[in-house]
């Protein structure tokens, strides 16, 4: 496991210009097939340093065994008797442990600083480590706390604890009580919290989150013409595979690159009239008319996660597919909500899963993202980024311009006189012209034409959920990273680069915002 990304580096203090305020630990970087390495990570608040229950895992498919694995590689060999230990290095530099072994205190951090477990949504990939580690809950003082939408809690209820698969150690049902559940209602609970903080709802201590349901897939009970929007030719299909080999040029398409890097703005949303085409005609298939056809789709979780002392947040994305071949496309409901967080420079995280290299086809993503998809996405955000940017420049310099008027009101005279020119068109019977926007700018207002600045900068996209083919040669991993790194040198060969920095997730390393 990688020790390199313990402690904050100057370039991840760099990308917000303030100290860290959100530490994000990977426990499981993989998406399968081996079940020692799957989605698990571990957000605390580091203005909560290491409280008890500071610590909020989302998803836990791997979960005790990496915390027994980064503690077997951190702690002091030479401690022979059981005092207190503060490690000085790792993912739990700063906290304090009890006991002289790895496995003794990956238990002591299990109990006492795990508070809260946000789950994506119930595939076992994403919680069977927190099924297993369940036999550990017997001693802690409270239950831990399963946090999810209220259908992933369902089915955690009805296919896990349900006394056949697992016992039932919930508090619910005549259960046990290891386990207590915290239903989170999607888009946030808007009559909770002021600001900024409005609608996040705290899960554990300094965190709050705000939920998305996004697509992941289409159940295999739906019909065939329904599990994939490929009944409709797509238009990545004739893509040669990639080579796999993570070196050299992405397979060439001329309809792919059209999508890709397409469009009449310098961030227009990318491949958007073939995209329409598709959708409409997807819609529109006798396939897709009566609610007796309609497709059964597998429902996931994106989680906004907020730090409360300093206002910084992370995405977290579960298991995830692209918009341009779901049966129902939600992810740029997600990108609406980051756009403008990435605008005020709130948000500079974003953990988003790519399981396959751009050798597997569409037909075979299974609700999953490759890197020509992901890419696509990341050029949909950036494009609700510049509009968000532009927005602000133009509030912003609105506001300057009322407090550049005499003792402040030229504004308010401005506005006084607009209205009492309606009232006496109103008055004199005289048609009104057509309405126009009220948004006017100048030189002086307009936001730059070509920005400095990509509209990603200074965001960093961690890639989790990558699936190992268990292959002789290099690891898919490697491939992954240089598709995504070609796209981008793509993008800014045309002057539409995103200009966010790519990572891929590792075990046992941590990522600071």
């Amino acid at each position: 496991m990688p020790d390199d990304k313990d402690e904050p580096t100057e370039s991840d203090i760099g990308l917000h210009e303030h100290k860290p305020a959100l530490q994000v630990i990977c426990l499981g970087s993989g998406g399968g097939p081996s079940e020692e390495n799957v989605t698990g990570l571990l957000v605390r608040s580091v203005a909560s340093d290491w409280a008890k229950g500071s610590l909020l895992a989302v998803d836990a498919g791997s979960h005790l065994a990496p915390i027994v694995k980064i503690l077997e590689r951190d702690f002091p060999n030479e401690i022979v008797k059981p005092e207190p230990t503060v490690l000085t290095a790792g993912p739990f530099a700063g906290l304090t442990f009890p006991n002289t072994s790895a496995r003794a205190n990956a238990l002591h951090v299990l109990r006492n600083y795990i508070s809260t477990y946000l789950i994506t949504h119930p595939h076992l990939d994403h919680l069977s480590g927190f099924a297993i580690n369940t036999a550990a809950f017997h001693a802690t003082s409270r239950p831990k706390t399963v946090a999810a939408l209220p259908s992933t809690v369902d089915a955690i209820k009805q296919h896990i604890f349900n006394d056949v698969i697992w016992p039932n150690l919930t508090d619910e049902d005549g259960g046990v009580g290891f386990v207590t559940f915290q239903r989170l209602k999607e888009g946030g609970d808007l009559m909770i919290g002021e600001g900024e903080g409005r609608g996040y709802i705290e899960v554990s201590d300094g965190l709050g989150v705000k939920p998305f349901k996004v697509s992941h897939g289409v159940c295999t009970k739906s019909p065939p013409s329904h599990r994939h929007r490929g009944s409709v030719p797509n238009i990545y299909d004739s893509q040669p595979p990639y080579n796999g080999s993570g070196h050299g040029e992405p397979a060439a398409n001329p309809a792919r690159q059209t999508s890709l890097t397409g469009g009449t703005g310098q961030y227009s949303t990318p491949g958007t009239p073939a995209r329409q085409t598709f959708y409409n005609s997807t819609i529109s298939s006798p396939h897709m008319s009566g609610l007796d056809h309609k497709p059964c789709v597998v429902d996931s979780t994106a989680y906004f996660v907020r730090d409360s002392a300093s206002n910084r947040e992370v995405l977290i994305f579960g298991d995830v597919e692209p918009d341009s071949i779901s049966m129902s496309p939600r992810t740029h409901y997600v990108w609406q909500e980051a756009a403008r967080k990435i605008a005020h420079g709130l948000l500079t995280g974003i953990f988003i899963e790519c399981s396959y290299d751009d050798s597997q086809a569409d037909a075979v993503l299974f609700g999953h993202l490759n890197p020509r998809h992901l890419i696509e996405e990341l050029q949909t955000l950036a494009a609700l980024v510049v509009d968000a940017k532009a927005a602000r420049h133009f509030e912003r310099a609105v506001k300057k311009r009322k407090r550049s008027g005499p003792n402040g009101l030229e504004g308010t005279k401005m506005a006084g006189d607009r209205k009492r020119s309606r009232s006496l068109a109103g008055r004199s019977g005289l048609s009104r012209e057509p309405r126009r926007s009220t948004i006017r700018t100048s030189p002086s207002t307009a936001p730059p034409a070509h920005s400095s600045e990509p509209p990603l900068h200074g965001v960093k996209v961690v890639v989790i959920h990558i699936k190992d083919t268990m292959k002789d040669g290099p690891h898919v991993r490697d491939s992954i990273l240089a598709q995504l790194e070609q796209y981008e040198q793509l993008l800014q060969a045309e002057g539409r680069g995103l200009g966010c920095e790519f990572e891929i997730s590792a075990d046992g390393a941590s990522y600071w915002f």
